[in-house]
């Protein structure tokens, strides 16, 4: 745990005059464009602005021992706080949408979750300072993540051993979003805040938002909130707007923590609680005289507690929960609720860090997870109530193997899951019925990584990872009409537990003049659990599904189990090739591709299309720029009643201006100005259930304002 705080929080807790240097938009963005770049920033800017102080390696969640990013034995995506605020997203799934490796399912602009490699849903776990979302964005596409973008300082996405500490459904990646609602350190002078405004011309969209520390003696106060309104967008090419992909979001936080340190133990013992409101249209409506939307409320209680231990065995402990009561409502034009959800979802997490046994040196812990998951109307005909609990014992060791060159990361996880509710039984195709089924599954998952440091800058990753999952509720349960996403969906309370054998090979070169990070991939996956159209449509009732009924609204799917492989590749870098004094400007290159086929023939589908990207920037410790593009490819590999997607380019430009220098101590205030889709192209995203009839967003003009004290 001592590794994991940095150099200016201990010496805060120990009493010492704390010096804090704000990075520039520069350093800030060029850390989401890739670790090399924004290595070398921190490291220039730091050197101008407090020449005595040296602040240590970005150090991410990855591991448990908070290793710097060149320590991992596969990279770790990070945005930064600058690159979210610049964003126009105003869900988790769209901020991230353009990583190598990354993309959406884009059903709605309140409805987006992260896709990655191919895997989507109940593969990627979504969390908020290492505890789950608390909601069910996992069983339906047009479900939203009631965890806004504005209110994150950074958001890690994680692959690789360390991902078991958090679960099987994690078996993707992990996508942790962090706050600092349960603040880890005092604000610098007892108090911090940071004010914002944005606007975009696409939609009218304006969002507002703010966020400020306060300290009281060895307690700190946090609190944030936002609001954010967009109308129905305009789409390329006219002047007319996509029908209902209006949004209306806000959100308030608040949390403290009471910091401790007497030289034997440091840390911080914190709550928070939080409260999450979203209503956003569905667009493309199955009816367009009644259209539905979405009405989502979340409130969320998280605990938290970091402690370092200066002797002993035990070198920190991490103790972790959170309760989420989440609901929502699917409503139409005269306001009646035909669908509901609620959630109720525990967790509680604790970690302990040891120091060196023998050559390792590592973490052992344990999470408990509970779900019950509620649904009434049209909700109620697609899942009945379920219950989820699970159990887990999982351990992340590391060990070197030739000095600080090579050293072996290992990862292990024990799960015990429970999962119960009501499965349908169709086997007289007119006389459905459903009854109740409990289902006992016990996923154990392995994973070791190399980490091949041969020379100053040069990072090489080695990983292999046998995963099982434990098939989720709705995979075994559904039952029943989804009118959002205009599908019947039919789960199989026969599943069994999902396996992957993952192996990936990854380099980085982590320079000043150039940095590039490339990695390779292959999954094997026996029983890969997917979403299989049938081509077969119903209406309400599963009497209605052709071929012996007459339904005509719905698409029906069926939950299925085939063999699966995925392989793929990805890479982006950037070369500086011309200095100016303290600036610098260069070339960046981003691909990415994922190809995912049954065993049985055919492919995976919804897989997102090859893509690939190149721009060109430059950078000052005030003033940033860059303008680029990303190319998405035609996707014409498709499966059973899938439909091609055309290839489009999204041409994009970005400046901003920082006045006056942060590391200075005074007031930052920062203007940017964001060019997104500046071709104004018709893109569809091939893996949206709604890609046919919903356009993405035209040309978009984004003005945002900062302010930092």
């Amino acid at each position: 745990m001592r590794d994991r705080v940095h150099h200016d929080q201990v010496c805060n807790r120990k009493g010492a005059r704390r010096r804090t240097v704000l990075l520039s938009a520069a350093s800030m963005l060029a850390l989401a464009a890739g670790p090399a770049l924004a290595k070398e920033n921190m490291e220039a800017e730091t050197a101008e602005a407090a020449e005595s102080l040296q602040l240590p390696p970005l150090v991410v969640t990855a591991s448990p021992l908070a290793s710097p990013l060149d320590e991992l034995a596969v990279p770790v995506t990070v945005i930064a706080r600058d690159e979210i605020l610049a964003s126009s997203a105003a869900t988790i799934g769209g901020l991230l949408k353009d990583e190598p490796g990354i993309s959406e399912s884009a059903f709605a602009p309140g409805a987006s979750r992260p896709i990655i490699r191919g895997l989507d849903n109940t593969r990627v776990r979504i969390q908020e300072n290492g505890i789950g979302a608390g909601d069910v964005s996992a069983v339906s596409e047009d479900h939203g993540i009631p965890i806004d973008p504005y209110s994150a300082e950074r958001v890690e996405v994680i692959r690789g051993p360390a991902v078991l500490r958090y679960g099987s459904e994690a078996m993707g990646g992990v996508v942790n979003v962090i706050n600092s609602r349960i603040p880890k350190a005092m604000p610098k002078g007892g108090f911090e805040a940071e004010a914002s405004l944005a606007y975009d011309s696409v939609s009218t969209g304006r969002r507002a938002g703010g966020m400020a520390k306060a300290s009281a003696g060895n307690v700190v106060w946090h609190g944030d909130g936002f609001v954010r309104k967009a109308e129905d967008y305009r789409i390329p090419g006219a002047a007319s707007r996509q029908s209902e992909s209006w949004l209306e979001s806000s959100g308030i936080a608040g949390g403290a923590s009471l910091l401790v340190g007497n030289g034997e133990v440091d840390g911080h013992v914190g709550a928070s609680i939080a409260y999450y409101d979203s209503k956003y249209g569905i667009p493309a409506p199955g009816d367009p005289a009644n259209p539905v939307h979405i009405d989502m409320n979340q409130t969320k209680l998280q605990l938290g507690s970091d402690l370092e231990f200066a002797g002993g065995i035990l070198s920190g402990m991490s103790l972790s929960g959170g309760y989420s009561d989440y609901t929502h409502g699917e409503v139409d034009a005269a306001g009646v609720t035909g669908s509901r959800f609620d959630n109720e979802a525990w967790e509680g997490r604790a970690e302990f860090l040891h120091r060196a046994i023998g050559p390792f040196t590592g973490a052992i812990g344990v999470q408990f997870q509970r779900r019950d998951i509620s649904a009434e109307g049209e909700g109620g005909e697609l899942l009945a109530p379920s219950k989820t609990a699970a159990i887990a014992a999982f351990i992340f060791e590391e060990m070197p193997l030739a000095g600080d060159e090579l050293k072996l990361q290992l990862g292990g996880r024990i799960e015990n899951v429970d999962v119960s509710g009501r499965a349908l039984d169709y086997s007289v195709p007119l006389a459905p019925f459903d009854y109740p089924v409990s289902r006992h599954f016990t996923p154990g998952s392995v994973s070791a990584g190399l980490v091949f440091n041969p020379v100053e800058k040069w990072v090489f990753g080695l990983t292999a990872q046998h995963v099982e999952r434990a098939p989720d509720a709705l995979e075994l349960f559904s039952k029943g009409p989804h009118e959002a996403t205009e599908t019947f969906e039919v789960g199989d309370p026969t599943l069994g537990k999902e396996k992957a054998l993952s192996f990936e090979a990854n380099m980085r070169r982590l320079g000043d003049d150039y940095s590039i990070e490339a990695a390779i991939f292959h999954t094997s996956f026996k029983d890969f659990i997917y979403k299989r159209l049938t081509g077969e449509t119903c209406d309400d009732d599963f009497d209605s599904c052709t071929p012996h009924g007459a339904g005509t609204e719905l698409n029906q799917v069926f939950f299925t189990q085939e063999d699966a492989t995925f392989r793929g590749f990805e890479a982006r870098g950037s070369v500086t090739l011309a200095r100016f004094g303290t600036a610098r400007a260069g070339i960046t290159g981003q691909f990415d591709m994922v190809r995912a086929t049954l065993d049985t023939g055919g492919n995976v589908p919804r897989i997102p299309p090859m893509r690939a990207g190149a721009g060109i920037f430059y950078e000052d410790v005030q003033v940033w720029g860059r303008f680029g593009f990303l190319h998405a490819f035609g996707q014409d590999r498709l499966s059973a009643n899938e439909t091609e997607t055309g290839s489009h380019t999204d041409l994009k430009a970005e400046i901003r201006y920082r006045l006056p220098d942060a590391a200075a101590g005074a007031a930052a205030y920062e203007i940017a100005i964001i060019g997104e889709n500046l071709l104004d192209h018709d893109m569809r995203t091939h893996s949206s259930f709604k890609k046919n009839d919903v356009l993405q967003p035209g040309r978009n003009v984004r003005l945002v304002m900062t302010a930092r004290f």
